[in-house]
């Protein structure tokens, strides 16, 4: 965050991408560091992979299951995603 302007025009910059790298690196952290309630709650081991647009994935048996975010009441969610070679 820098603070732009001069006199009685002064505003606040926020950089938006480095705030989201932040809060995607806070979530792997979180998983990683609370990986075993997570484990129980999936009923297998998993892993954390975060990618660069700051989109974090639980992995398991090496694909891509679920999508981790944090929700606006601070909870953990998880959104499954499809198996591209799945029946559908």
């Amino acid at each position: 965050m820098s603070f732009i302007g001069t006199g009685g025009e002064d505003w606040v910059e926020l950089d938006m991408d480095l705030f989201e790298r932040s809060r995607s690196s806070q979530l792997k952290t979180l998983l990683v560091d609370q990986g075993h309630v997570v484990a129980e709650a999936l009923g297998t081991d998993f892993e954390v992979e975060a990618v660069d647009d700051g989109i974090v994935f639980i992995v398991i048996n090496g694909k891509r299951r679920y999508r981790a975010e944090v929700g606006r009441d601070d909870r953990l969610i998880l959104t499954g995603i499809l198996d591209p070679d799945g029946p559908l």
